[in-house]
């Protein structure tokens, strides 16, 4: 039966590893992205102001410069996983904490 799952050769994906390393895997998908990281999903966005340290834009200039994506999307998808931890982080809080009575 036809897929309509991408194909790629071995080789491309072990090359990968070292990008799911990282957490920003070109193949192997994690999980299904969300409508903020999904490319086909247009939200809409809003201009920011904020300041970083020279260590930080150099950091995220080789990011984006390994990945090929724009330094904006890459700062999207970092504050959605940071998110998304602290969210887990506070229900595993939530689910140990004794209920008052």
């Amino acid at each position: 039966m036809p897929s309509n799952k991408p194909s790629f050769t071995a080789d491309a994906f072990i090359d990968d590893a070292h990008n799911y390393a990282l957490g920003l895997p070109q193949i192997v998908s994690l999980r299904p992205l969300l409508a903020a990281e999904d490319d086909t999903v247009k939200l809409p966005m809003r201009h920011a102001t904020f300041t970083l340290s020279e260590e930080a834009i150099t950091a995220l200039s080789e990011l984006s410069a390994l990945t090929g994506e724009p330094k904006s999307k890459l700062i999207r998808k970092l504050i959605l996983r940071a998110t998304q931890a602290v969210q887990i982080d506070l229900a595993q809080v939530r689910a140990k904490k004794p209920e008052r009575k």
